[in-house]
C-alpha cells in the first residue's frame, strides 16, 4: 500500500468536512512556524493568524498544535520518502529505507530527532508523533512486507512490527545517539543488508 495522500492520513474531527485549500494553508503555516520557532514557542494563535483561519476552525480539525505539526511534517516530507509500488516488494523496501536515511541526513533529520526527544517527556507530542507521522509511514512499510509474504519471499508467520523495527531501528539509533554516522556508505550499504535479513526472520504475529 502506498502511503495515502496526506488529506486521508488523519481522520476529520467532528464538524464540517475540511476545505482542502484551508487545510493546506494551515499545514503550510504550521510548517513555517515550527521550522522558525520550534514546537514549544509556536502557538495555535500564530498558525491561525498566518493561515487566515480561526482557532475554532483549527481545533475542529486537530486536537492540538502537536498534531498539526506532525501532519505538516508528514505532508512536507512525503515527496522525499514516497516509493511507488513495483512488482518487486523487496526493492520497494530497500528504496523506503534508503529514502528514510536520506531524509534523516537532511535538514528534516534534526527536526525529527528533536520531536522524538520531546516525545519522551510529553505524552501529547508522543501520541501525535505516533498517530500522524510514524503510523502512516509504518502502514506503508507493512504493506510492502505483506506483498513480500504473498510472493513467498518472507515466511507467513513473520512478526510485522518486529520486522519493521529490525530494518528501521538502526536509523533512529544513529539519528538520536550519533554513535555512528548516517553517511553515504550507510545509505548505500545498510538498506539491502537489512531487507535481506528479513528472509531468515520470522516471529509470532
Amino acid at each position: 500500500m502506498i502511503a495515502e495522500p496526506a488529506e486521508q492520513l488523519s481522520s476529520n474531527r467532528a464538524g464540517r468536512p475540511r476545505s482542502e485549500g484551508c487545510r493546506q494553508k494551515v499545514l503550510a503555516a504550521a510548517d513555517t512556524l515550527f521550522t522558525r520557532d520550534g514546537l514549544v514557542r509556536m502557538s495555535v494563535d500564530g498558525v491561525a493568524q498566518m493561515a487566515g483561519v480561526s482557532k475554532a476552525t483549527i481545533y475542529r480539525w486537530w486536537p492540538n498544535k502537536a498534531a498539526i505539526v506532525m501532519e505538516a511534517l508528514l505532508a512536507s516530507s512525503e515527496a522525499e520518502v514516497y516509493v511507488p509500488v513495483s512488482p518487486f516488494p523487496e526493492e520497494d523496501l530497500i528504496a523506503k529505507v534508503r529514502r528514510t536515511i536520506a531524509l534523516f541526513r537532511g535538514p528534516r533529520g534534526k527536526v525529527i530527532a528533536s520531536l522524538v526527544g520531546q516525545a519522551q517527556y510529553d505524552p501529547e507530542i508522543a501520541e501525535a508523533y505516533r498517530q500522524h507521522l510514524l503510523g502512516p509511514r509504518r502502514a506503508a512499510t507493512r504493506e510492502a512486507i505483506e506483498r513480500a509474504v504473498d510472493a513467498g519471499i518472507y515466511r507467513a508467520d513473520i512478526d510485522y512490527d518486529m520486522a519493521m523495527d529490525i530494518i528501521f531501528g538502526p536509523l533512529y539509533e544513529r539519528l538520536m545517539l550519533g554513535h555512528a554516522p548516517l553517511d553515504e556508505a550507510f545509505e548505500r550499504d545498510y538498506p539491502p543488508a537489512a531487507v535481506a535479513a528479513l528472509r531468515g526472520y520470522a516471529g509470532k504475529r
